[in-house]
């Protein structure tokens, strides 16, 4: 039986030394569209995002509306920061993905430094894991011990 060969992470690998043979030139082309496309999107949700933080009905809502309106109107705001987070997260990942696309490390996994593959690129044009990894990844998440202080998950 052959020893297993152990894969050293793309990063430890110069770009210029490895192409992705998976991805021609076309599909990496049309996948820079696709990431361009969703950084618009991301930057417009942000923009109607924060406007409704800031409209004057909002403002004036959560400043003098008490009880349950109030509350009401706090869990709105908590709502629409959660989307706000959300959304920022997603544009980091767009950006790294530009930016392997630009350094010659798009479409490798980070961790293991397989092909990534078109068909889940095609999907999510910014993911930086193989589905194996990624599965590994979320696993890791799910069993993770809490750190003194962290809440449970429950």
């Amino acid at each position: 039986m052959p020893a297993a060969v152990r894969r050293e992470p793309l990063a430890s690998v110069a770009p210029s030394a490895v192409a992705p043979t998976a991805l021609s030139e076309a599909d990496l082309r049309r996948l820079r569209a696709s990431l361009m496309a969703r950084a618009r999107d991301l930057v417009e949700q942000d923009v109607a995002l924060r406007q409704r933080l800031t409209t004057e009905q909002a403002v004036t809502a959560n400043t003098f509306v008490a009880g349950t309106e109030g509350a009401c109107a706090a869990a709105a705001d908590d709502q629409v920061i959660a989307l706000l987070h959300h959304e920022q997260d997603e544009m980091r990942e767009v950006r790294q993905a530009l930016l392997r696309l630009d350094e010659g490390r798009y479409g490798w996994c980070a961790e293991c430094g397989d092909a990534i593959g078109l068909q889940r690129l095609a999907v999510l044009p910014e993911a930086a894991l193989c589905v194996s990894c990624q599965g590994m990844a979320e696993h890791r998440a799910e069993h993770r011990v809490p750190r003194k202080g962290e809440p449970l998950k429950r």
